[in-house]
């Protein structure tokens, strides 16, 4: 059984496809037929009625349909992926003003950033040496860097605060 989370208009519904005839939508079993015209239109069947849907790909998550005139965008992710999505939104409302601090002593290579400029969450910032090894620190926020705390070619001690997002 495969489950799904699609989300249209901001509306979400839980999908689970059964078998190849029948589908449920939050709990609600349906039976379907689906057949293929091309590589873009589909003809669903979903009890009596028949639906003419083109569909395009925008990206791994994201679905465009055509269907009888009205267009939807969708968002089609698996459960584990929109747990772990609305994980990192909920972790992102959470963080309003985030400290980047060195984990361990080492040497500062390589600044990716500069006051000002936007970061995402699980970005890479800055890149310490330490151990002779080459360590890439992410963000654990998006926003803007707010404060940059050191240069390259600096030597940090553990727990430095190495630069500051908002």
């Amino acid at each position: 059984m495969n489950d799904f989370v699609v989300t249209i208009d901001g509306k979400k519904k839980n999908l689970k496809i059964r078998n190849d005839n029948q589908i449920e939508i939050d709990g609600k079993k349906l039976s379907v037929e689906f057949s293929k015209i091309n590589n873009y239109l589909f003809l669903l069947k979903v009890g009596d009625k028949v639906y003419e849907v083109t569909t395009t790909k925008s990206n791994s998550e994201k679905f465009n349909f055509l269907v009888y005139g009205r267009f939807y965008e969708a968002t089609v992710r698996t459960t584990l992926e929109e747990k772990a999505n609305e994980f990192l939104s909920q972790k992102e409302k959470l963080a309003h003003h985030d400290n980047i601090k060195a984990p361990m002593p080492g040497m500062i290579l390589k600044v990716n950033k500069k006051v000002g400029d936007k970061v995402e969450i699980g970005e890479p910032v800055l890149i310490l040496e330490a151990m002779k090894m080459e360590n890439e620190l992410r963000s654990p926020a998006s926003g803007i860097v707010k404060e940059l705390f050191v240069k390259e070619g600096e030597s940090v001690e553990k727990d430095t605060v190495l630069l500051s997002i908002d």
